[in-house]
């Protein structure tokens, strides 16, 4: 799915309206569209069947009374609670609004903050406590929203915020939560906080920078009509990784293989205090269906695990090393790896004479943030957090996740490299392509060793026979589902690096029997 700005989707809808294309078929459309994923989710009794819904006076209004009609005709509860006179509406909600008016539909105007009720249950026939559950449909403001939440306003969105976690009520978002700026991903000072938001037509930058991951909770997509043609006009920022069909990403297994034929993986990391580094990177190599890791050390790993073979060679002998690659199909280099100037002068020489796929990772991005000259090999993958993205670009104040998105393109394509800006969302950057957005996993995650599991898991999959960017999304994805499963029984306090490699075999198993 591609991103684009709000003011850029705003652009491309403009051009449609002027070639005589009808805003309030748009509207119908989407209302109708979002309606259908609503009854979906409650089928699935992912949310409850009776419906708060808080409008505007704008369009987005109008689609929330949209759905309101179509709920309504369906013999669900729904209720709105109207922000302003309709008076001060749009156009097409006025229309919508009268629409749901025939229908029998109640609204409640809201003149001040205690009109704004969230009932939690009604007692059934027999008078026990039986609460019925509601959800809230966020139609408060649409994505040309760009200013600072304030008043009754910024009132309205902190008490619905407020009640929706004291009683466990869900909110869903028509197109963004209200009070995100789709441009920037930028709150002044707050939002409502979504669990689900659905957008329409195209993804919207503001949910994946800057504060929007925050608020945006899951993301669902609705067709309202625009057709491809505008579409296409739109310029892109970034994709976004919306339907994953992983199974088909996953490396093939033939059964007549050996050890080697299934993936032979060399690493060069570790040193004394940071084995453990090393350690992870190779577990999570083996656990994603590498058949050998060999970890090249100028000490003897101690308490290393069975699986690993280690060889200790001086990192002076080049040559010896180069022979042993040579025979590997993938290698990482980086983690627990030191930061002497041995290590620098090491990786100096020696990268420029690897012609496997690589992946970079921790020290040594140090390494190579200290001396850009430094030649890389020409098939290779940088891991880097965002601190450390700041660090090889040389940036050394805060800048807005749009400036370091941009800076970050532009030095992979200049180094000919793909970038895995890690964090949440997870940004994978191809010299050729449009950078790709990736929503998933835990803050469990931010964890000391995460990053070196998922270092691993790239250079697993890449000596699978996937190329490697491919097998950077494939790695990216199946650590944020591991990750996702582990929490389930862990929580997110909980969380570990090893966690992660330990319910690998269960993200493999959610992907290969969906």
């Amino acid at each position: 799915m591609r991103v684009v700005t709000a003011l850029e989707m705003a652009r491309v809808e403009a051009l449609a309206y002027l070639d005589g294309i009808s805003d309030e078929k748009y509207m119908l459309n989407a209302g109708k569209g979002i309606f259908q994923i609503l009854i979906q989710l409650i089928k699935e009794k992912k949310l409850p069947n009776k419906i708060i819904i808080i409008a505007g006076k704008g369009n987005n209004a109008g689609d929330g009374y949209v759905v309101a009609k179509h709920l309504l005709e369906n013999g669900y509860d729904v209720k709105i609670f109207q922000l302003f006179p309709i008076d001060e509406a749009s156009k097409l909600l006025k229309k919508q609004y009268d629409n749901f008016i025939k229908k029998n539909g109640k609204v409640t105007f809201v003149k001040n903050i205690d009109d704004l009720v969230f009932e939690d249950g009604e007692e059934n026939e027999k008078g026990n406590e039986n609460k019925k559950k509601t959800f809230i449909l966020d139609a408060i403001l649409g994505t040309g929203f760009k200013g600072e939440l304030s008043g009754f306003l910024l009132n309205i969105v902190n008490k619905t915020n407020e009640k929706s976690k004291e009683l466990n009520l869900k909110i869903v978002s028509i197109d963004i939560p209200s009070g995100l700026n789709g441009n920037t991903g930028k709150t002044s000072p707050t939002a409502i906080r979504s669990d689900i938001t659905i957008y329409l037509g195209l993804a919207k930058l503001g949910f994946f920078i800057n504060d929007g991951p925050n608020y945006i909770g899951n993301l669902i997509y609705v067709d309202f009509g625009l057709d491809e043609k505008y579409k296409s006009l739109a310029k892109i920022k970034l994709e976004y990784m919306d339907k994953i069909n992983l199974k088909n990403l996953l490396p093939k297994i033939d059964k007549k293989r050996h050890k080697y034929e299934a993936g032979f993986v060399i690493g060069i990391a570790g040193s004394e205090g940071m084995y453990g580094a090393a350690k992870l990177s190779s577990l999570a190599a083996l656990r994603s269906g590498s058949g050998i890791v060999k970890m090249i050390t100028q000490k003897e790993i101690p308490s290393s695990f069975y699986e690993l073979v280690n060889i200790v060679i001086d990192f002076e002998n080049i040559e010896e090393i180069l022979a042993i690659i040579s025979k590997a199909d993938s290698v990482f280099v980086g983690p627990g790896l030191g930061r002497d100037e041995k290590v620098e002068d090491f990786l100096f020489k020696i990268l420029p004479k690897i012609n496997k796929k690589t992946i970079l990772d921790a020290d040594s991005l140090f390494h190579l943030a200290n001396n850009l000259k430094m030649i890389l090999p020409k098939d290779s993958v940088l891991t880097p957090h965002k601190n450390e993205m700041k660090r090889l670009l040389k940036i050394e104040k805060e800048i807005a996740d749009e400036e370091l998105i941009e800076k970050t393109k532009k030095f992979s394509e200049e180094k000919n490299v793909i970038v895995v800006l890690k964090g949440y969302p997870t940004i994978i950057f191809h010299p050729k392509k449009d950078p790709l957005t990736i929503l998933g996993g835990d803050p469990g995650l931010a964890s000391a060793g995460t990053g070196d599991v998922l270092t691993g898991m790239i250079a697993s999959f890449a000596s699978q026979q996937l190329d490697l960017y491919n097998a950077a999304v494939l790695a990216v994805n199946m650590h944020f589902k591991a990750a996702e499963i582990a929490t389930k029984e862990k929580t997110s306090y909980s969380l570990i690096a090893t966690d992660v490699i330990e319910y690998l075999p269960k993200a493999f198993k959610f992907v290969l029997n969906n």
